[in-house]
């Protein structure tokens, strides 16, 4: 059987670019993304340059958990790599289907509740994989975790979009580590990795251009990390992947903020997503 990945936001950008370098190493591959006829398209590219495995393209809103769920309890065979991709980035404020901001929903609590619903599906594979998308503004991350409120972000009068963009790259990041922490207790074999593609262009910036945008890698280049992520040999559960010049450059491990590598605040993330997304999951800790 070939190995098998789950990619989410696959239609344009990191995800798109990481879904065509794991179609070539032979992987078959579910793609989800928002908007059905860019992901139609990038599935049918990416089938007819790899007819040999098999691409299968899924419209799933992550902000939605009752669509994450229902998507996840379709999903049968060993997944080998779920990579955590999808994103927005400083939107309009907004409330998502369950009344959560759509960044937090979207960026991390979507992927919280993708990665319980396909936790046994996990388990089955030789060598999982989990891969968190954060970024380079997790450094600017400060948020109360233990605050369902304040995770929630359903006050518009409170919204900055560019501090709740950071707070919910740094949630990815924390999800990550906790993910491992708990993998760990439970003496399990799945490894969760947090990846970073420093900075990149690619859609999250069609509503924000800037003139320095042609100086940034391209989504090619910025999607090395997650790629490596999921695919060396030399990967560790735990480890964070970044440019080696944190903006641009070569993947590496990285450590990341200090505040990232907060014990205290993942584990409450952890507590509170569970509470806002309804799921739970890996409760040995």
């Amino acid at each position: 059987m070939k190995p098998y990945a789950i990619i989410t936001g696959a239609s344009s950008g990191l995800g798109l670019e990481s879904a065509k370098a794991l179609a070539a190493k032979g992987f078959d591959l579910t793609l989800l993304a928002r908007g059905e006829k860019r992901l139609l398209d990038a599935a049918k590219d990416i089938q007819t340059h790899n007819p040999e495995v098999s691409i299968t393209p899924k419209v799933l809103d992550m902000s939605d958990f009752d669509q994450v769920k229902e998507f996840a309890t379709s999903i049968s065979r060993p997944v080998d790599v779920l990579m955590n991709n999808a994103g927005l980035m400083g939107p309009d404020f907004k409330l998502s289907k369950q009344g959560i901001e759509t960044q937090m929903a979207t960026n991390h609590l979507g992927h919280f509740a993708l990665t319980a619903g396909l936790w046994a599906q996990l388990q089955k594979a030789a060598d999982p994989r989990v891969i968190s998308l954060s970024s380079v503004v997790h450094r600017r991350g400060n948020f109360n975790s233990a605050s369902t409120e304040i995770v929630r972000g359903a006050s518009e009068s409170k919204y900055n979009r560019w501090q709740r963009y950071a707070d919910s790259k740094l949630a990815c990041l924390w999800f990550a580590r906790e993910l491992h922490n708990r993998i760990t207790a439970e003496g399990g074999h799945c490894k969760s990795i947090a990846a970073h593609p420093g900075w990149a262009v690619t859609g999250l910036q069609e509503n924000f251009p800037h003139v320095l945008d042609p100086f940034a890698q391209t989504a090619k280049q910025g999607a090395q990390s997650q790629i490596y992520a999921a695919l060396d040999s030399d990967i560790l559960s735990g480890d964070f992947i970044g440019p080696n010049l944190e903006l641009w450059g070569k993947p590496k491990k990285i450590k990341g903020s200090k505040r990232s590598h907060d014990a205290d605040a993942m584990a409450a993330l952890w507590r509170t997503s569970e509470e806002l997304t309804g799921v739970k999951f890996l409760t040995k800790r």
